[in-house]
């Protein structure tokens, strides 16, 4: 009867152990900046990107001027209502038909695969490579050599600015970026910070480069997520977060615990209904 019950604390205690090495998760591993020491400073290399519009970006552009004459010809000329009587007017151009608005009410004009835009008296404009200063400054230029107006405050806002966080976070998906500035542990908390199962040690940026995808692959385990390419991310950059071990054997876990946990429990059954026969 002794070895019966030794036998049954045996079976219990093989059946937890396998259990707990099933589900380890190393701690270490789940820490970020590890090689960062106490009161130390780091020199940040990162500066913000220089933003250049590409094709298919959105941009929102408004041409503002005191000069509420010439933006009420321009504002009637496109069948949109007069300036405000403030003395200052507004225009707001829109992809599709290249009318102005004053309602505040904002679709954005898209960089064709030419890599242009249209523009309200203006036609076609190169936006393509440049950066919204120069292509504010085009503009401007554009419209004073054809004495459209005579001091115009023209402003870009890119609409479609984001980036994409997926793998082991809680929250993936796609996240906007309004002000068009975002770092890398920003974008993690906007998505929630890892899981537990998210590698660390191996998370994969991708970018967009001209017509080529480029990959890098870095640690959060150190400070290199303070390098210039990687602390500012760039609109449409791709974040990555790997599945670890664990995760790969969670995915395991149930056609291996199962059997794992039938096997003890006919033990168990066959040891017990021994004790009960003798």
């Amino acid at each position: 009867m002794k070895s019966l019950k030794t036998g049954l604390y045996s079976s219990l205690t093989i059946f937890i152990v396998m259990l707990t090495m099933n589900s380890c998760v190393d701690s270490k591993k789940l820490a970020y900046f590890n090689n960062v020491k106490r009161d130390t400073t780091i020199q940040m290399q990162a500066v913000p990107p220089i933003f250049k519009i590409n094709k298919n970006d959105l941009l929102q552009i408004t041409i503002e001027s005191l000069d509420a004459q010439a933006m009420a010809v321009l504002n009637q000329t496109n069948g949109s209502p007069t300036a405000s009587s403030a003395g200052s007017a507004q225009m707001t151009t829109t992809p599709s038909t290249g009318t102005t608005s004053t309602s505040g009410t904002v679709a954005g004009n898209l960089v064709n695969e030419k890599g242009n835009i249209t523009l309200p008296l203006l036609g076609i404009v190169k936006a393509e490579g440049l950066t919204k200063e120069e292509l504010e400054a085009e503009i401007r230029k554009e419209l004073i050599d054809k004495k459209i107006v005579l001091d115009p405050i023209v402003t870009i806002r890119i609409l479609n600015y984001k980036i994409t966080i997926l793998g082991e976070v809680n929250r993936p998906g796609v996240i906007p970026v309004p002000n068009e500035k975002i770092t890398l542990p920003e974008a993690l908390g906007l998505a929630g910070d890892l899981t537990p199962f998210g590698r660390r040690d191996n998370v994969l940026l991708a970018r967009l480069v001209g017509n080529k995808m480029v990959y890098k692959r870095f640690s959060l385990n150190d400070d290199k997520l303070f390098d210039k390419d990687l602390y500012y991310l760039q609109n449409n950059d791709l974040i990555y977060v790997e599945g670890n071990k664990a995760k790969a054997g969670q995915s395991d876990r149930s056609t291996q615990t199962i059997p794992i946990f039938l096997s003890s429990i006919s033990l168990l059954a066959v040891i017990l209904s021994l004790a009960i026969r003798r």
